[in-house]
């Protein structure tokens, strides 16, 4: 009896794990989940998808397939993998798009591991959030500003006005990594990497108000 008991709950621990989901693979979320992003072009003809990733998705089934997509010669981030699919970002001036994609039709792009200090400096964004770097000697100096639910928002949709954040520092990057820590007291340190001509920026959840985060991808304006 006590055999067959252990032999029920093994079989339910695995139904269970099989049916756990993959890593997330979404917009916001893209650059804590991959820290180190990976670059690829997009190969082979037709539309490639972007799959969700819940339940028995990245897959087959019709359920999995997102809107968005992407076409031969487009360039994306990439992430962490899940069986034949590996996960994606599309950068683009309308927030990007994100989920997995067939790994198959996606061709590995070299990365700069060291870009040059000139290849940082500028004014980059993502949506409403913003971040502006300058050459400070070997160093670089930081000034970012980030809202939620957005630095537009009318009084009608938050009373209040936006939640904000700040981010200032000075630091040198290592390879193709830079991290900056500011002075504030709540303790914001956001960690920014270069990927081609994109910035992948993660933070600590400590760079505002509520809600407030610059983590996502910036593109340069």
């Amino acid at each position: 009896m006590r055999r067959l008991l252990i032999a029920v709950l093994l079989a339910l621990m695995g139904a269970a794990a099989a049916r756990a989901d993959p890593p997330m693979c979404r917009n916001g979320d893209f650059p804590a989940s991959n820290p180190a992003p990976g670059l690829a072009k997009v190969v082979g003809e037709g539309r490639l998808y972007f799959q969700n990733d819940i339940g028995d998705c990245p897959g087959a089934a019709a359920a999995c397939r997102q809107r968005a997509y992407v076409v031969t010669g487009n360039v994306v981030l990439t992430g962490q993998t899940v069986g034949t699919y590996v996960c994606a970002f599309f950068p683009n001036h309308d927030d990007g798009s994100a989920g997995y994609v067939e790994a198959a039709r996606l061709a590995s792009q070299p990365v700069a591991p060291a870009p040059p200090l000139a290849a940082w400096v500028g004014h980059w964004a993502n949506g409403d959030d913003t971040i502006d770097l300058k050459a400070k000697g070997a160093a670089l100096s930081v000034v970012g500003n980030a809202c939620w639910p957005s630095c537009h928002v009318s009084l009608k949709e938050a009373p209040g006005g936006p939640n904000v954040g700040d981010l200032s520092g000075t630091a040198a990057p290592k390879g193709r990594t830079v991290v900056f820590t500011d002075n504030d007291p709540t303790g914001c340190t956001a960690t920014l990497t270069m990927v081609g001509d994109v910035l992948s920026v993660f933070d600590n959840g400590g760079c505002g108000g509520q809600n407030v985060t610059f983590t996502g991808v910036y593109m340069r304006k």
